[in-house]
């Protein structure tokens, strides 16, 4: 059977990836853009106006040149690619890298989830931001909420064992953030945690401010107290409590993109980090081929995990089954 938990010879070979990347300087993290199309309207992110694009039918050369150990599949929606399950089969031919997909999960069936876990996901991720019909109106998709709520429960029994729910801290869902890891532990899956930045297209909506970072900083303690509780929140305790800093002071400093993780575009280009213009082609990557930046701007997991510390006491805790 297909597992998400990883053997002693993935360990193993992930710690060696982890050396080499700190020998050679290449990326702990890739966050891989299969595609910009996308199915939703989120008032965060204008890709669902893309329109044709070019986009590699192979990626392996790309992560062998990279050697990451996490590749994280996003789009868009990367469910968008009709051939996405190959996408993932012909990743899994390399080295070992430990493979998430990220999906709004208005295309996931029971079908369709294995399909694509059958090709060698360690992870699959769904986004849900609300418990209710405003899920719908933030990702701009009618019926969005009722769909994932009937689907997400059944996954774990058709034997995808990693599964996580990907929640967007905002102005608009303080009161939803620990009752949704309620809900995920009901459903038997686990949860991840992310921090609204409005870099995509300058909307500011989301972000907390004012009186209502003093609520932030009690909904992220009470949150950390259901993580002890629950054992299904995967977002590390430094990642957490940095959330309530970064929208207090606007910014996170020591930004490390570039150098710890980098984005790659559909068609194979190379981004300092997902706001930044693309710097070249994933053929020009070098040892420091990306310079130290000032930015401050986002707390996005995607850089706030990488810049966590990797411990073994963290390995463990991502590694585990509850």
């Amino acid at each position: 059977m297909i597992t998400g938990k990883l053997t002693a010879k993935d360990c193993y070979n992930g710690l060696k990836k982890v050396l080499k990347r700190r020998f050679l300087g290449t990326p702990f993290f890739i966050n891989l853009e299969v595609t910009k199309q996308c199915n939703a309207r989120c008032s965060f992110c204008d890709y669902w106006k893309t329109g044709k694009e070019e986009r590699l039918d192979d990626y392996l050369p790309l992560v062998k040149k990279l050697s990451p150990l996490h590749v994280s599949i996003t789009g868009g929606e990367p469910l968008m690619r009709k051939d996405i399950a190959s996408v993932i089969r012909r990743l899994r031919e390399g080295d070992f890298v430990y493979l998430s997909l990220i999906t709004n999960g208005r295309l996931l069936d029971e079908a369709k989830a294995r399909e694509i876990w059958d090709a060698g996901l360690h992870q699959l991720g769904i986004s849900l931001d609300f418990l209710d019909e405003r899920h719908d109106e933030y990702r701009g998709i009618k019926g969005l909420f009722k769909h994932l709520s009937d689907l997400i429960p059944r996954l774990p029994g058709n034997g995808i064992d990693n599964l996580s729910l990907q929640t967007i801290i905002m102005e608009e869902n303080l009161d939803q953030i620990v009752p949704i890891a309620e809900k995920a532990a009901e459903w038997g899956v686990k949860v991840s945690f992310s921090t609204y930045c409005s870099q995509k297209n300058l909307n500011e909506s989301g972000k907390i401010s004012g009186e209502r970072i003093e609520r932030l900083r009690r909904v992220i303690e009470e949150l950390l107290q259901a993580k002890q509780r629950l054992g299904n929140i995967l977002s590390s305790d430094f990642y957490l409590g940095k959330i309530p800093e970064f929208f207090e002071k606007g910014g996170v400093e020591g930004c490390l993109a570039g150098r710890k993780w980098i984005q790659i575009t559909p068609d194979g280009g190379m981004k300092q980090c997902s706001e930044f213009p693309v710097a070249g082609k994933w053929t020009d990557y070098r040892s420091g081929f990306f310079k130290p930046t000032a930015c401050a701007a986002c707390w996005y997991s995607c850089r706030g995990e990488a810049q966590n510390p990797l411990t073994i006491k963290r390995i463990l805790e991502l590694n585990r089954t509850k």
